[in-house]
C-alpha cells in the first residue's frame, strides 16, 4: 500500500532546501567576488605603488671588463624604506657608477632606477645602506648619496662603495669596472674622511692619546686592512664615550 505523502508537507521539505541552496550558492559567488576584487585591488596598488616610479636605467656597454653593481650582478631580495614606506622582498641592485638602486618594473623586466632623494635606507646582503641626508647638520659638501654603515656608535663607520670605468693600459685592452671605496667617521654631525693612520686619529681626535696607543698596541697600519681597522677603532672609541 502506497503512503501518501500530503502537499504542504511536501513544500515544508522542499522550499527550505532550495532557499538554503541558493543561499549558499549566493554565499560562494559573494566570496568568489570579493576574492577576485581584493586581488585585482592588490594588482593594482603594486602596479600603482610608489616604489614603482622612477627613472630609465640605462645599460653600460657589454664590452667594459666585471659589472657595475655592489657584490652581485643578480638581483637580490631586499628592503627599502622608500618615500615614506618600508618595501620587504624587493628584488634590486646598487649601481656603484651611478650611485643608484635599480629595481624592476612591476610584472616586468624593465630596469629602473628609483630616486635617490626618495629613499632613507635600504638593505642588500647584510649590509644597511643609508642616504646621508637623512642627518641634519652634514657639511654641506656631502653629496646626496648612500652609504655602507658598518658600524654605529658614538663614532660610527661609513663606506662610500664606488666603482669607476678604468680604461685599459694599451688602446686593444679593454675597460673595465674598478671599486675605489672611500671611509670615513661620523661623531655626531660631523663627518671625516679617512685613507691613512693619522686621519684616522684625527677623526677620533677628543680622545686622541687613547686612541693612539689602542692602534699602537693593535698594531693598526689602515692599509691593507683599512675598513676592519677603523671599524675595531670606532668601536673602542665608543667604550670611552658611554
Amino acid at each position: 500500500m502506497r503512503r501518501f505523502v500530503p502537499a504542504f508537507l511536501f513544500l515544508a521539505i522542499i522550499v527550505p532546501f532550495k532557499n538554503t541552496v541558493a543561499q549558499n550558492a549566493a554565499t560562494a559567488n559573494l566570496a568568489d567576488s570579493y576574492s577576485n576584487a581584493k586581488k585585482l585591488f592588490q594588482d593594482q596598488i603594486k602596479e600603482d605603488a610608489h616604489l614603482y616610479t622612477g627613472k630609465e636605467f640605462i645599460e653600460y656597454p657589454v664590452t667594459i671588463k666585471g659589472h657595475l653593481f655592489f657584490e652581485t650582478d643578480q638581483m637580490q631580495n631586499s628592503a627599502i624604506f622608500y618615500d615614506g614606506t618600508l618595501y620587504e622582498n624587493i628584488p634590486l641592485l646598487y649601481d656603484l657608477v651611478g650611485q643608484d638602486v635599480v629595481i624592476n618594473r612591476y610584472n616586468s623586466a624593465e630596469p629602473i632606477k628609483l630616486l635617490n632623494e626618495k629613499i632613507k635606507y635600504f638593505m642588500f646582503d647584510g649590509h644597511r645602506f643609508e642616504n646621508i641626508f637623512s642627518y641634519e647638520g652634514i657639511d654641506g659638501n656631502v653629496t646626496n648619496t648612500f652609504y655602507d654603515v658598518m658600524f654605529n656608535g658614538k663614532a660610527s663607520v661609513l663606506v662610500k662603495r664606488i666603482k669607476r670605468i678604468k680604461n685599459g693600459i694599451k688602446a686593444e685592452d679593454p675597460a673595465s669596472f674598478v671599486e675605489q671605496d672611500e671611509l670615513y667617521v661620523r661623531t655626531g654631525n660631523s663627518l671625516y674622511a679617512v685613507d691613512n693612520k693619522n686621519a684616522a686619529i684625527t677623526a677620533f681626535n677628543n680622545k686622541k692619546d687613547l686612541v693612539k696607543s689602542f692602534i699602537r698596541k693593535k698594531k693598526f697600519r689602515f692599509k691593507k686592512n683599512i675598513e676592519s681597522e677603523l671599524v675595531a677603532t670606532a668601536e673602542y672609541y665608543s667604550t670611552l664615550n658611554k
